[in-house]
Parts: C-alpha cells; structure tokens; sequence
C-alpha cells in the first residue's frame, strides 16, 4: 500500500483525473444580480461529498454588465467570463465551457433548469455516450413527466469538439443555433436517445425581474442563416453546413477552486494488462 499513498500523496493540486461528469451552464445577467447562479450551486454544494468529488461545475458569464463577487463553494468550480460583448451567445458559451471540460462526459444544460443528485450520479456512473446524445425529461412536482428541453444534452466531449461544437455564426443573434447543433450530430450519425424517465430534471422558478435577462427574442435575422446551412447540408454533404466558427470571443478565468476527494481511486490493477482487450473491442475503450 506504501506504493499506492505515495501516488495519492504526490498528485498535483490541480489534478482532475477523478472528475467522471463535467456539468456546464451558462448565464447573462443585466438586472440585479446573478442569484439565480449562485443558489443553483448552493443548492448543488449540499449534495452529498462523494458525487460532488466527482463532478465539475463549469459557469460561463457571457459578458453580464452588472458587478458581483463569486461567493466560496466547496465544489470542483471554474467560472469563466466572456468580455467580448456578443448578444444570445450562448452557443460560444457552450463551446468555451465544454474546452475546459476534464470529463468527456458532458452535461450542458440552460440555467433555468436543475437536476437532482439521483440524476447526477447516474449520469456520473454511466457508460461514455460515444457517439450518442441523450435529452433528459422534466418532471414537475406532483411526479408528471413531460418533454426534455430542446438545448439539455448529456452526451461525450469529444464528440461534441469533433463535429465543431455550436456554430457561432449564429451569435449575434436569437435563435435556430441548438436545432442546427442537433441537426448537424444527427447528420454526423450521432444518435439522439431519450435518458430513462427517472433520470430527469427539473425547470427552476427564476426570478426574471431580478436575476435575469432583457434580450430580444427575434428570429427573423438566424431563420435565413439556418436555411442556407441546411441547403448546404443538403446539396455539399459531409461537413459543410457548420461555419467552424470557434470561440469568436476572448474571455477570462475568474476563479478555479478543486475539492480535494475524501475517498481514493479504486484500485484496477488488471486495467493496464487488458489493453489488448480493448485494442480488439473499440466498445470496451469508452
């Protein structure tokens, strides 16, 4: 065992090997505060100490004009702020915390809904999607299940950045970038699947006058962008109808902090002496 504390012992503080599900969220604010970031991750920082080793919580500012301090939460955190000033950029958002992701298990989800510990450690727990994306369903509080939302996905970090990620030729403006992100994959051959119902997640009530945002919501100028990508799919093939625009934007690391994990690795000794095993079988190298 001295072996085994000794590689405990020497880790790099900053080390993220542990880190099975990289959880992302997005958020302008141009009213009062940002509470309604903050009491989703004081809510979260109450789960218990085991899943929350094991989780990362990326927050991406998309350049919200209002001052605020980040409080101290005993979560994996990092918290990035855009300070190029781009109107409905939350695709670029995604795409900047899904680079800072340390799980290729990614969980992207809007600010406005919100997941239980049961769905987290499931989602933690699981397989690598590969080349699956999954949506989850909502459930209200008298148990009912309803559709996922539209822009929720849980689905493989590297399978995101392989097909470029959101196109940011739609920032600037409302709408269309999530439908052509699930177009795109779908295209691609990625396979989008519904999580079992009891792997859900919940819409949170907001304070829209308080914590929230003022933006416009009009189509009118992405509608006409999102035909000509579709005519390009349709017509070009293969991988036209994305504009490969990537983190159109700079941006700054506000804050990091890592949990340090109460428990060690599990130890697999046998892991290393199998490579020939998933060198045969490219399902069993997920």
């Amino acid at each position: 065992m001295n072996i085994i504390n000794e590689l405990i012992s020497n880790r790099h503080p900053a080390d993220k090997s542990h880190i099975e599900l990289s959880y992302i969220t997005h958020f302008y604010c141009d009213q009062e505060s940002i509470s309604s970031v903050t009491s989703l991750l004081k809510e979260y920082e109450t789960y218990p100490a085991p899943l929350l080793d094991r989780i990362e919580f990326i927050i991406v500012d998309d350049c919200s004009p209002i001052e605020y301090e980040i409080p101290a939460l005993n979560l994996n955190l990092t918290w990035l702020r855009i300070t190029t000033d781009i109107k409905w950029n939350q695709g670029g958002a995604r795409n900047l915390g899904v680079t800072y992701a340390k799980s290729d298990k990614i969980l992207m989800s809007d600010l406005d809904h919100g997941f239980p510990a049961s769905t987290l450690a499931y989602l933690a727990d699981s397989d690598n999607p590969g080349r699956c994306f999954y949506k989850l369903r909502r459930k209200r509080a008298d148990g009912i299940c309803y559709k996922g939302h539209s822009n929720l996905f849980f689905m493989s970090r590297a399978r995101f950045l392989r097909f470029y990620g959101y196109d940011e030729e739609y920032c600037g403006n409302y709408g269309a970038e999530d439908y052509r992100f699930v177009k795109y994959q779908k295209y691609q051959g990625s396979q989008q699947r519904y999580m079992p119902d009891s792997i859900w997640c919940y819409e949170r009530q907001l304070d829209r006058e308080k914590s929230y945002h003022n933006l416009s919501r009009d189509l009118s100028a992405n509608t006409p962008v999102d035909l000509r990508k579709k005519n390009e799919c349709s017509y070009f093939g293969r991988e036209y109808g994305h504009s490969r625009i990537f983190l159109n934007f700079d941006w700054i690391k506000m804050k990091t902090y890592n949990r340090c994990p109460a428990m060690p690795p599990k130890i697999r000794k046998y892991w290393r002496p199998l490579w020939w095993w998933r060198w045969l079988n490219p399902r069993a190298a997920r």
